[in-house]
């Protein structure tokens, strides 16, 4: 809202000023429409997984170990694209909270597991995922869903020797 003022400053009346229509010269981009598309995924999920205690972030890696018992944090990096002092961190906290179990493979390399907790806070995780994507792509087809995904995934790299990227 928007006020007048008389020549000598006084406030006379309050009008409202239409709102300005910016251009955006960059709609027709595919990559402003998944980073728009992006920011209301998130944006949603992350107020639904606040009650969790668990971040987008933190959720792919929880949902990678659920979907890849005894995977290395090595082969979680890579398959996340998270740098190693990044996710070590996440991963501490998880075993501080009983959400995972590390199992020694070799002199070095620890296996993630989830633990009977872990398992569970899985299971409540998926449980807003899903009401996230039902309650952002309510208006599409199945099918239409399955074509975007499909189209989406062929955007990235086939790295052999690498897990199937995060869910999320």
């Amino acid at each position: 809202m928007r006020l007048k003022y008389s020549v000598h400053g006084d406030r006379m009346k309050s009008e409202k000023a239409a709102p300005r229509t910016l251009e955006q010269p960059f709609q027709g981009l595919m990559a402003f429409q998944l980073r728009q598309a992006s920011v209301l995924v998130t944006a949603d999920l992350g107020e639904r997984l606040a009650g969790l205690s668990l971040t987008m972030t933190n959720l792919s890696v929880l949902l990678m170990i659920q979907a890849n018992p005894g995977v290395t944090q090595t082969e979680l990096g890579k398959a996340l694209v998270i740098q190693r002092a990044n996710l070590a961190p996440i991963t501490a906290t998880f075993a501080a909270r009983g959400l995972i179990k590390r199992d020694q493979i070799d002199g070095r390399s620890h296996g993630l597991s989830l633990t009977n907790a872990g398992a569970n806070l899985a299971e409540r995780a998926w449980e807003h995922v899903t009401a996230n994507e039902m309650h952002l792509l309510h208006r599409m087809t199945a099918v239409e869903r399955a074509a975007i995904v499909g189209l989406l995934q062929s955007l990235r790299p086939k790295q052999p020797g690498h897990l199937q990227g995060s869910p999320l």
